[in-house]
């Protein structure tokens, strides 16, 4: 806008100039031109240097965004990693609640076991007199019994009194093994069987075959078959008894040894013997 108004400004000035003043047409034109080319030059400096501090400015511009990107992704990082913290933070707090509940009720069991220790203790003391009298009075059951499988009933008797002076083995595993041979002579009222052993009577030791029946009848019979004996409880020996009674007990030992099937037999009981 500048450079037109000056064109305009000396274009007026020549022509007045041409008129008036014919001589000075070629000097005036001469000035004319030294002013256009330094107008053109100045202004082609003035858009080199607008274009260079444009491209300034666009450098710059460049890297305040560049920067401000770093700022934001910085701020983005911190902003994660503060959430990160945060979620460790709770996950932290509940571990310790937990923690704690966990040390209290860990606390309570420990006194519960205090507890059960010394309640053990006192059990154990009351128990072991307990079992010491439970197998004295199993060894005299045994003793006041019908002598069937007397044998194999004392020895496992005796290993039980054997066990008591042994300290590898519990109080508790001594009990259950004490309340097993309970178990084992109470079932024997309840069963029958038979077995071949060795008679003493009247000085004379014989071969005999023994017949069991729960509690109820204790014979024993001849090999030959022709001899029966019964077991009196009160008298606490054995006794003679009717050999009519033979037939039947050799068929109570096939029915024992599982040779013939259950049948009606006549046996000589036990409470019999001496009426």
């Amino acid at each position: 806008m500048i450079l037109i108004i000056i064109r305009e400004l000396l274009s007026s000035i020549l022509l007045v100039e041409v008129v008036l003043f014919p001589n000075r047409f070629l000097s005036v034109l001469l000035v004319v031109s030294s002013a256009s080319l330094f107008s053109t030059a100045a202004l082609a400096a003035s858009v080199t240097q607008v274009q260079q501090q444009a491209l300034n400015d666009q450098q710059q511009a460049r890297q305040s965004q560049h920067t401000i990107d770093q700022l934001d992704d910085n701020k983005l990082a911190i902003i994660q990693k503060v959430k990160q913290l945060q979620a460790e933070a709770e996950q932290l707090e509940q571990y310790n609640v937990y923690l704690t509940e966990l040390v209290q009720d860990q606390a309570s069991e420990v006194a519960s076991y205090q507890q059960q220790i010394i309640d053990v203790k006192e059990t154990r003391q009351g128990l072991v007199p307990l079992m010491v009298k439970m197998l004295d009075n199993l060894a005299q059951f045994v003793a006041l019994d019908a002598p069937f499988l007397l044998d194999e009933r004392q020895q496992r008797i005796s290993q039980l009194q054997q066990m008591m002076n042994k300290a590898d083995i519990s109080e508790a595993e001594k009990y259950r093994r004490i309340l097993t041979a309970y178990q084992i002579e109470a079932e024997y009222g309840s069963k029958m069987g038979e077995y071949q052993g060795e008679l003493a009577l009247d000085g004379t030791t014989r071969t005999v075959q023994y017949f069991y029946l729960g509690r109820v009848a204790f014979v024993a019979l001849s090999l030959d078959g022709k001899a029966v004996w019964s077991w009196d409880r009160n008298q606490q020996q054995w006794l003679s008894v009717d050999n009519a009674y033979a037939q039947d007990v050799k068929q109570a030992i096939a029915i024992a040894k599982k040779t013939e099937i259950p049948n009606l037999i006549k046996l000589p009981l036990i409470a019999e013997v001496s009426q």
